[in-house]
């Protein structure tokens, strides 16, 4: 950007000499509006950096802490875990390490392909014979089709994942060189964004919630929600729906990338482990059970062909009650250490600190 602004004003200059030989009264305004737009841009660049400190910025990138970076690697040894996990929000509200060595690497919305870009950067990080959870979620077979819907997976939602991976990965994002100009100059592409320097929100705290915030009325709504967003998501109206020929494809890919992920896990003697995380009675109700079959079942089935270790918790009666949520989706505090301690269980690693 900083060339760009070189080469145009560069450009802007010798314009001004040119008109200079015709009419000086021209290349006088020509002056005020190089000194207008300089001084402008000189203010929206240091709102900028004010706005890159505002919460509302930093609360984007607050899953950045759970990522190890190589910088000042002796302050921060956490190399050798005996457990990750990647995968989407459910993932990111559902696994909390409090006895045993582990690392959410989930970051939000997250699909397999960058799944597997944190996989293949951060591995290294994880035990000879650690656990790999990837989690499996009611959409995942089909995750790939938001590729295709730019009002999901845009530059926003690549920015976080330039925060974390490699340059070279980096560099094959989608607009990787928008994306990084928006990191540093989120004002500039969005000036709006200067409302936050002035009234900030606070900083995001939800992680921390461990008890239950909404009553039955709002869990039903709540539920029926979050259903009516996944049909309008994927554009369709009936269940069936997702699992028709509209979504093959990505059926078929999402198979492809999971059996790959299997894949490399296996070849550098890790454990992958397909896991489902739970959800409340309230959204578990809203699943048929031709659609956990179709949607969840059989994808499994066609990615597993390894036959690693599936771990299936989504509607576990276990883990239903709507006190160990917040929501009817996402696990509360409370609700993530009793499940992640149970996984530790199932997996034989628990009480390893």
């Amino acid at each position: 950007m900083k060339k760009k602004l070189k080469i145009f004003v560069a450009i802007y200059t010798l314009a001004m000499i040119g008109v200079f030989f015709f009419s000086w009264k021209i290349t006088l305004l020509m002056l005020v509006f190089l000194f207008m737009g300089c001084f402008s841009c000189g203010i929206l660049l240091c709102l900028n950096k004010v706005y890159l400190k505002t919460n509302h910025w930093k609360n984007q990138f607050l899953f950045t802490k759970n990522f190890i970076s190589n910088n000042g690697y002796r302050d921060n040894l956490g190399r050798n875990l005996d457990i990750v996990n990647l995968g989407s929000n459910p993932a990111l509200n559902g696994f909390f390490y409090e006895k045993v060595r582990g690392a959410n690497w989930a970051t939000g919305s997250q699909g397999f392909p960058m799944d597997f870009e944190i996989l293949k950067y951060y591995h290294s990080y994880v035990k000879e014979g650690g656990y790999v959870l990837i989690p499996i979620m009611p959409f995942s077979s089909i995750s790939n089709f938001l590729e295709t819907c730019p009002q999901y997976w845009s530059d926003s939602y690549y920015m976080k994942f330039a925060k974390i991976l490699d340059c070279e990965q980096v560099n094959k994002l989608p607009n990787f060189r928008k994306v990084l100009l928006k990191m540093r100059f989120p004002l500039v592409f969005n000036p709006k964004l200067a409302i936050f320097i002035f009234h900030d929100v606070p900083v995001d705290s939800n992680l921390l919630i461990n008890e239950q915030t909404m009553q039955a009325t709002e869990l039903e709504y709540d539920a029926k929600k979050w259903i009516k967003s996944w049909k309008t998501e994927f554009c369709v109206k009936e269940y069936k729906d997702f699992w028709g020929e509209k979504f093959k494809p990505f059926f078929d890919s999402g198979v492809n990338m999971l059996s790959e992920m299997i894949d490399y896990c296996l070849y550098r003697n890790l454990k992958p482990v397909l896991v489902t995380i739970p959800m409340s009675s309230y959204l578990a109700n809203e699943f048929t059970l031709e659609f956990r079959q179709k949607m969840i079942y059989d994808f499994v089935n066609a990615a597993n062909k390894k036959n690693v270790r599936f771990l299936d918790y989504m509607f576990d009666d276990r883990f239903s009650n709507p006190e160990l949520f917040n929501g009817s989706f996402f696990l509360n505090m409370n609700g993530r250490k009793i499940f992640t301690d149970q996984v530790a269980r199932d997996l034989g690693i628990q009480d390893k600190l």
